[in-house]
């Protein structure tokens, strides 16, 4: 296993052990059977893999999450957030890296990582992080409108 998948898969059990997650789905192509031997060793009950955004139809897991081998649009991004999950992590690579860091930032999502040297980053969202970033916006007279929804 490569660094960057070894980093990828501890952080991302981390993320499901805090979270306290009893089911997930995960929106990948890549192999992740090393991910899901180590996914057996927590109390997740069950994880839904997909490789494309639009083969979701419906999700009622506790955490949404998308490899950085997929590529999402704002669109996606929204459907995510809007219709399919409340907890949201989107692993990316530094692609197009100034742009993405503004489109999250502007959805609502907070940068968990940033690792260079492994060329990966990850956002998260879930309604307690935006409604805490809302409010200290308010606060600070710049109010949240429907751009950052």
């Amino acid at each position: 296993m490569i660094s960057k998948d070894k980093t990828l898969y501890s952080y991302l059990l981390n993320i499901l052990v805090d979270e306290n997650c009893a089911s997930a789905q995960l929106i990948t192509s890549q192999d992740v059977s090393s991910l899901l031997k180590r996914i057996e060793k927590i109390n997740l009950k069950s994880i839904n893999i997909d490789p494309e955004i639009s083969d979701v139809s419906d999700c009622n897991d506790d955490i949404f999450i998308v490899l950085d081998d997929v590529v999402l649009s704002e669109s996606d991004i929204g459907t995510i957030k809007n219709l399919l999950s409340q907890k949201i992590v989107i692993f990316t690579n530094f692609k197009k890296d100034k742009y993405i860091d503004d489109v999250m930032l502007r959805l609502g999502f907070q940068t968990e990582l940033r690792d260079s040297k492994n060329k990966l980053k990850c956002f998260s969202y879930n309604l307690k992080t935006y409604y805490s970033l809302c409010y200290r916006r308010f606060k600070s007279n710049d109010f949240c409108s429907s751009q950052h929804a």
